[in-house]
């Protein structure tokens, strides 16, 4: 018996349990111990919770399973009232391997009886799906069918009507008012068929109001549109004659196949990207225990089942259309080999193969690594088939290539397990782009500078064009003037007498290649992006460029010289080689599945989402050799800067201060208001807990082994969102972690995790208020009492940037003191230069500011002394 619902739990008392210990698939079904032991842990604290006893009856599992190396057992368990189970309202308890409960978290509503009305709905479920439809403004159902039966407080599944591009799910819930209240609400799952969101959404039973929504789907517009904004910033108008392209480093380009068994010709980790090192191609690389079956099965047998990149783990396709199905697979024959050409000078789409080729290798290689650090079958990863038997399966991910949907852009999208994700990975647009002329007289023109249309093909799809150029005049009336010396040529035209979309029409029906047109205004000192809305627009189905006067003039008497060649290319950036994005965006399905009852549980306004998705970016493409002081950017080649750009963050991520000196302060404070600024400060603080166990374990290459610092910290980061509870922020994320610790470690790195948070304000004294706000949380960076009275306190409790200062420091120490702490700069021979004191609150809070500006350039140590110990760090001062 097969789950009819995709992101509900069994509703499965503990009487049922106990009598029908073979129903249903064994990963699937709580075992009665759990059960009993959780039921039996909940009820003698029920007081403590501020629980009745009928709030504690009959809850439903939503999730159990159990971590085979660290032996504990997560059981989760849904309030239910009536017998219809509480939209987020979760009792987690985690029992180790002797039964001893090691964490829980509670959300049930107190004394809910009293809250609730009668669960009779006043709508059908079908009624409920068309009242849905309209709360998220997608077209109404038409067919809609009941597909697979259930009761409305099981669940119900009915088809797609249309509308949805998977089965829509329905179930009866109760719903947390503002006002404290329980209202009877139909939950329904939406997944619009241009896959922009994944809606799951809450309608009120009675009246068909939404009265809440979530959305399964992860986008980056956020950090893209501050993209945009820096980038108009830094851009400032200019003549047209002096624009020039943006350089960006070599690639390789391959030209042929090597035939090796079972390999990929990709940009093979830690390489995050063709800026970052060459195309390898690297063989049998999937992990033996991870995909036992190798990349290509879905069955469980030795031998693949597909030749295409499509196994059991992802399934990676294009999808320029935006049909949000699957389109062109590359094929590695009977060989697996997938060894495709990569050509620099080429369109993103005429290097599909080896894109789809990069993004099938990036997505396997996440869902091995992350398996062995604990995205397990169990742990509700992303699958086919589940060779353990544990977890639920059919949910692998559809991985879509050079996506039609949107440019500059990435998404992803987790349901709950059992539920199937999407990545879409988008094109990103640059200012590489070359506009040439091959004259008669053997000389070259050029290269010129222009502005694509925001109408008709994109060139970046078609490039390079090259044909001969035809002069063509205005371009307006019904016809062009020359339209047989047009066919299949490259049309010149004037700027003015029409639009700019007639004008291109004009020269389509004449079978033009590509339209320049060419400006009319003398001295224009900026190009112009010509622009169309429909109908104008409609049915404009080849590029268009614009170029200034000067450029024109000088090519059309070029033209009227002779038979002159043009070749004009402009080149995207495909997202499907940026190794960086595409860790990150598979890193959203991690952290939300690991989280709570693995859906819905990161929706809150303090949530770290894009945090732990930046951090496995950083991770996996870490080098041997590198260090955490070195600055880091994210998606720096999709943006065409160079590895040592900025990306699209407003810090690169560094553990030196001078470069990153983000802290739990911020958040709140602008910019950090939204999800990924938010997210930055929580991966500052991982990146910085990474580097730290590094430090104390050193670095070990195998990214699958359990040993070396850097494995260390993404096995304590994965077990810790699950103990983190459901809507998490940054406190009960640092928790999470030192939970992790004690479990796996016998809170061996406790101090260091402690003081790795403290420097970021995540420290002892540290208050989160409610995760629903981003403006009642409290920074602290002292650490705990038994930790602060070492008389030397670590050099990580004391922060001085930037350093090398120049004429003024800030220092910052993370430790409490019971009166002023003694500030001192001291020079190479011993002598106190500068001798000050203040609070410690304001050293742990603000820090405080020093004066270099008399001192000579030099070394110097910063020494800070208080009632809990002595901390110091060397500081250079130059001028």
């Amino acid at each position: 018996m097969k789950h009819s619902f995709t992101h509900f739990g069994r509703t499965l008392t503990l009487a049922a349990l106990l009598a029908l210990p073979g129903l249903g698939f064994a990963q699937q079904t709580p075992s009665p111990s759990a059960l009993t032991r959780g039921l039996e842990y909940l009820n003698a604290r029920r007081v403590k919770l501020g629980l009745t006893e009928a709030d504690l009856r009959n809850p439903a599992v939503a999730s159990e399973y159990t971590d085979a190396d660290a032996g504990v057992t997560h059981l989760y368990l849904r309030q239910r009232v009536q017998g219809v189970e509480v939209y987020g309202a979760v009792i987690e308890v985690h029992f180790d391997r002797n039964g001893r409960v090691v964490q829980s978290h509670n959300t049930f509503v107190p004394d809910a009886a009293s809250k609730s009305n009668a669960p009779t709905p006043g709508l059908s479920p079908e009624q409920a799906v068309a009242a849905a439809a309209r709360a998220m403004r997608m077209p109404a159902p038409q067919g809609l069918t009941r597909v697979e039966q259930g009761t409305a407080t099981e669940g119900l599944t009915f088809s797609e009507a249309g509308i949805s591009l998977e089965k829509i799910p329905v179930k009866l819930m109760y719903v947390r008012l503002p006002t404290g209240r329980l209202a009877l609400a139909w939950s329904v799952t939406l997944y619009p068929l241009d896959a922009e969101h994944y809606w799951d959404a809450r309608i009120d039973a009675s009246t068909g109001q939404l009265l809440e929504s979530s959305d399964f789907v992860v986008r980056e517009e956020a950090s893209f549109a501050a993209l945009a904004r820096r980038r108009a910033q830094q851009t400032a108008p200019m003549p047209a004659a002096a624009q020039r392209t943006t350089p960006v480093a070599a690639q390789p380009t391959v030209a042929g196949r090597t035939n090796v068994p079972n390999s990929y010709n990709v940009w093979t980790l830690p390489a995050e990207s063709p800026n970052h090192g060459n195309r390898q191609v690297t063989a049998n690389v999937a992990n033996t225990t991870a995909s036992p079956f190798g990349w290509h099965d879905t069955d469980g047998v030795a031998g693949a089942e597909f030749t295409i990149t499509r196994g059991n783990n992802v399934h990676a396709y294009e999808d320029r259309r935006n049909r949000n199905t699957p389109g062109y697979n590359p094929d590695g024959g009977a060989q697996l080999s997938f060894d495709f050409p990569y050509v620099t000078t080429n369109s993103a789409n005429s290097n599909e193969d080896a894109a789809i080729t990069n993004l099938f290798y990036m997505n396997n290689v996440m869902h091995d690594v992350m398996e062995r650090h604990g995205f397990t079958e169990a742990a509700r990863n992303f699958q086919f088939r589940n060779y353990s038997g544990q977890g639920r399966g059919s949910d692998y991910v559809r991985a879509e290539a050079q996506d039609g949907r949107g440019l500059n852009n990435a998404n992803f999208a987790s349901p709950a397990e059992g539920g199937q994700p999407r990545m879409q990975m988008f094109l990103w647009e640059t200012n590489n782009q070359s506009l040439t002329f091959s004259l008669s007289n053997g000389t070259t023109l050029g290269p010129f500078t222009f502005a694509p249309a925001a109408f008709g093909r994109r060139l970046a799809t078609v490039s390079p064009v090259t044909a001969q150029v035809v002069y063509a005049g205005p371009g307006c009336g019904t016809a062009l003037p020359n339209p047989a010396a047009v066919n299949g040529k490259i049309a010149l035209i004037k700027r003015g007498g029409c639009n700019f979309t007639e004008k291109v029409k004009n020269a389509q029906t004449a079978g033009a290649k590509l339209v320049i047109v060419m400006d009319s205004i003398v001295g224009a000192t900026q190009l112009v992006s010509m622009s169309g809305s429909a109908p104008d627009s409609n049915g404009v189905r080849i590029p268009a460029i614009f170029i200034s006067k000067a450029d024109g003039e000088q090519l059309r008497l070029a033209l009227a010289a002779g038979t002159t060649t043009g070749s004009a290319s402009l080149l995207d950036r495909d997202g499907d080689l940026d190794n960086g994005i595409i860790a990150h965006e598979y890193g959203h399905g991690v952290s939300n599945r690991l989280t709570g009852t693995g859906s819905s549980c990161l929706g809150n306004a303090e949530q770290m989402g894009e945090g732990w998705s930046d951090f496995f970016a950083l991770w996996m493409t870490t080098k041997p050799g590198d260090l955490g002081t070195t600055p880091r950017g994210i998606g720096t080649y999709a943006i065409s800067e160079l590895p040592t750009g900025q990306g699209i963050r407003t810090m690169r991520y560094s553990t030196n201060f001078s470069v990153n000196n983000l802290t739990y302060a911020n958040v709140g404070t602008a910019p950090y208001t939204g999800a990924h600024d938010i997210g930055e400060i929580w991966c500052s603080a991982l990146w910085d807990l990474n580097w730290a166990l590094i430090d104390q374990y050193g670095y070990n290459p195998d990214i699958y082994s359990a040993t070396g610092g850097n494995n260390i910290a993404l096995k304590l980061v994965l077990e810790g969102c699950k103990y983190q509870g459901c809507e998490p922020g940054f406190i009960s994320g640092r928790d999470g972690i030192l939970k992790a610790d004690s479990v796996l470690n016998n809170a061996a790195n406790s101090a260091l995790i402690w003081r790795v948070f403290a420097r970021r304000g995540m420290g002892a004294s540290a208050s989160q208020g409610s995760s629903q706000s981003i403006s009642d949380q409290t920074a602290a960076y002292n650490l705990p009492a038994v930790l602060a009275t070492k008389t030397k306190l670590p050099v990580e409790a004391l922060a001085v940037f930037p350093n090398p200062a120049k004429d003024r420091v800030t220092v910052r120490l993370m430790a409490s003191s019971q009166q002023p702490v003694q500030i001192e700069l001291v020079n190479n021979i011993g002598q106190v230069v500068l001798r000050t004191s203040a609070a410690a609150t304001k050293l742990q809070q603000d820090g405080v500011e020093l004066s270099t500006a008399a001192l000579p350039a030099g070394i110097y140590v910063v020494r800070l002394t208080g009632s809990t110990g002595t901390a110091a760090q060397k500081l250079v001062v130059s001028h």
